[in-house]
């Protein structure tokens, strides 16, 4: 994996290969033995791609993630924007770029999956974004993309990015605190 910091912008790219696995990367989900990850070269985004496909037939209603964690030490109190591309073909179930924040004992703080925006069956490269708050309390983010049952997809160029506190975020972020139990409001 290449890193590269600019402006509080990093970037991946899959640009390393190792005995067959993805350097950097791993492999998990609700049934990971269903699945495969590697990389391979993509002309249309010259140079080489990650992947994730099904190697079972008929997997129903499980799924497999390429994905990543690292630390939130530097992103606390902040917005943060996962940008990424995915591409697509014979998917049966859906696929989903993803990216959650975790607070102590692995508590999960925001979290969004594109489930309410699911990648489907045969599709062209894409750009798809994710935007979520980084609270205070937070220790890490975990992110990388999912496919639910059957097809292949193949990711490139992931980053992150700081952005403005005053933009939307595209997942579901816990409240700091309860509130309207009175249900007054």
């Amino acid at each position: 994996i290449t890193f590269i910091l600019v402006l509080s912008l990093i970037c991946f790219s899959f640009t390393t290969i190792e005995l067959g696995e993805v350097k950097g990367w791993f492999l998990a989900g609700s049934e990971p033995s269903s699945y495969e990850i590697g990389v391979v070269e993509d002309e249309q985004r010259n140079g080489k791609v990650a992947y994730i496909k099904s190697i079972k037939p008929k997997i129903n209603n499980k799924f497999g993630t390429i994905m990543q964690s690292f630390s939130a030490e530097k992103y606390l109190d902040t917005k943060l924007k996962l940008t990424g591309y995915i591409k697509t073909q014979d998917v049966k179930g859906w696929v989903g770029m993803w990216m959650r924040v975790d607070g102590h004992k692995s508590h999960s703080l925001s979290f969004d999956n594109m489930n309410d925006r699911k990648i489907k069956k045969t599709t062209e490269w894409t750009k798809y974004e994710i935007i979520l708050d980084v609270p205070k309390n937070s220790k890490s983010i975990n992110y990388g993309v999912l496919l639910s049952e059957e097809g292949i997809a193949w990711i490139d160029d992931l980053s992150f990015e700081v952005v403005s506190k005053s933009l939307k975020s595209t997942g579901k972020t816990l409240p700091s605190a309860p509130e309207n139990n009175s249900f007054e409001k």
